[in-house]
C-alpha cells in the first residue's frame, strides 16, 4: 500500500512574528509517497511558476513532524440529499 511520508514545500516569502522573529512563509505543493516494493513517487498539487523570487527549490518535510504540530481536522458534513431537485 502507498502512503505519504513527507511533505513538499516551497517558501514563498518572509514575515515578522509578533516577537520581531522573521520567519518563512511556506506554501505546500504536493507529497512524496512511499510504495511496498521500495518505489518513491512525487505526486504535485500545485506547480509553482510564475512566483516572484522562487529560485526553483522544492523542500521536503517528513510529515510525521507537521501532522503532530496540526490540530485534528473538524468532522465532515455529509452532503444534503435533495431528492435529484436542483435547489436553485
Amino acid at each position: 500500500m502507498a502512503r505519504p511520508t513527507d511533505d513538499l514545500a516551497i517558501k514563498t516569502g518572509e514575515y515578522q512574528d509578533r516577537q520581531g522573529h522573521t520567519k518563512g512563509r511556506w506554501l505546500r505543493i504536493g507529497a512524496v509517497i512511499r510504495h511496498d516494493d521500495g518505489g518513491t513517487s512525487i505526486k504535485l498539487d500545485a506547480v509553482p511558476v510564475g512566483l516572484p523570487g522562487w529560485d526553483g527549490w522544492v523542500n521536503v518535510f517528513p510529515r510525521d513532524q507537521q501532522e503532530s504540530a496540526q490540530p485534528p481536522a473538524p468532522p465532515r458534513v455529509p452532503a444534503q440529499d435533495y431528492d435529484g431537485d436542483v435547489p436553485f
